[in-house]
């Protein structure tokens, strides 16, 4: 029987261009997908234009159609003329539920699937409740990142759970590898000599320096580790914006904080995610405090790829990832500070249990979050409904 070849058109939200070292973890997730699966699946990805980005490109099979962005009507009114041209057995949105409607109108034939990263475009500040039911509704499937976020969207708005496929996200283990393979060490070693870390035992935060991700709490609990563990280090790595250095007020609180102990903490301006492997490395924690519902939390599974214990609060899709005691710890979010500095010191103090949680941790994502993984799955699905459609 010959294999089907599904003809795949994706829609970014169009925030950011794409491929880009510049962009959300949306561009991140669809570029890794669709790279793994470029020789099974014809995919045509349409997205913002940027200066320096043409308007058509094709990169290995994957073909990038990009269009300018002024607001997101304006935006998916010059996709879907583009996309009349195509006759695609999927239309994939991702994670703007609103595109749905006029995609589902001008495409009546196609099945529609809508990926969802995380629970921010079906909150009220995005979508009306009745709306993005009526949205949802119009889709063939919703592809979501954990059991979590299937859970909270069928909770949210009913909708059939038979609809809602959870697909567990991947990391690219050619560039996350286990700090304690030999090939590494020599690498991780160079890397702390050059950034000037040698000597110092190293926790690490990475993201978007926002409220809801709570480096605020990190920030409370140094006086105690410092304390405990004199040779700590804390590595703040983001900024409050993608690509941008602007600050805002709760990034000026987080460095009038860090003025209590400046040898303890050092800001890492915006880095390329091509570069942050190195950092994952050269850390002996990662701490991932979050106090909003974090779906899953792609800097889970690429500091655990690394070998490197995570901390987490026990809160959205991290209990799926993080095996508490296992790979790492999972922490109330009503107690974050004082359950933080208990596992920080504890571990510090213990580089033998570092290791062993690590070497869990590596285990623990090849088995479960490889983006091969990941990909595959998508493609079973894709296969699946084009088929069940004949």
């Amino acid at each position: 029987m010959m294999r089907i070849k599904p003809n795949v058109a994706i829609i970014t939200p169009g925030s950011f261009p794409i491929p880009t070292s510049r962009s959300s973890s949306v561009e991140t997730v669809i570029e890794m997908q669709t790279n793994v699966l470029q020789n099974d699946v014809n995919f045509t990805i349409y997205g913002k234009k940027a200066k320096d980005l043409p308007s058509i490109e094709k990169h290995g099979n994957i073909s990038y159609v990009r269009v300018i962005y002024r607001n997101w009507t304006w935006y998916l009114t010059k996709v879907i003329t583009k996309l009349s041209k195509l006759n695609p057995d999927i239309i994939q949105i991702e994670n703007r539920p609103k595109y749905i409607p006029l995609i589902r109108y001008k495409f009546q034939n196609a099945l529609i699937f809508l990926s969802l990263h995380s629970t921010m475009f079906i909150s009220n500040s995005h979508i009306a409740k009745e709306e993005l039911i009526r949205c949802l509704h119009q889709a063939d499937k919703i592809i979501v990142n954990s059991h979590f976020l299937k859970n909270y969207l069928i909770k949210l708005t009913d909708c059939d759970a038979n609809k809602v496929i959870v697909n567990y996200l991947g990391v690219d283990t050619t560039q996350f590898q286990s700090k304690w393979s030999l090939n590494q060490i020599i690498n991780k070693e160079k890397f702390i000599k050059q950034m000037n870390l040698e000597g110092r035992k190293i926790i690490l935060f990475v993201g978007r320096l926002r409220k809801i991700k709570g480096i605020h709490k990190i920030l409370q609990a140094m006086p105690s580790i410092i304390q405990a563990v004199p040779d700590t280090l804390l590595l703040i790595a983001g900024s409050a914006f993608y690509g941008s250095e602007r600050r805002t007020i709760y990034v000026d609180k987080l460095f009038t904080l860090a003025k209590n102990f400046p040898e303890h903490v050092r800001f890492v301006s915006f880095i390329p995610h091509e570069e942050i492997h190195h950092w994952f490395k050269a850390a002996d924690l990662v701490l991932v405090p979050s106090i909003g519902h974090e779906a899953f939390g792609l800097v889970n599974v690429e500091a655990m790829a690394c070998g490197v214990p995570v901390i987490a609060t026990k809160i959205g899709g991290m209990p799926e990832v993080i095996e508490h005691g296992r790979t790492g710890y999972l922490i109330n979010p009503q107690n974050i500070e004082v359950e933080l500095s208990t596992c920080v010191i504890q571990l510090l103090n213990n580089p033998k249990k570092v290791e062993l949680l690590g070497l869990n941790s590596v285990e623990r994502v090849m088995e479960h979050f490889t983006w091969e993984k990941s990909s595959n799955r998508i493609l079973q699905l894709y296969i699946e409904m084009i088929t069940d459609k004949k």
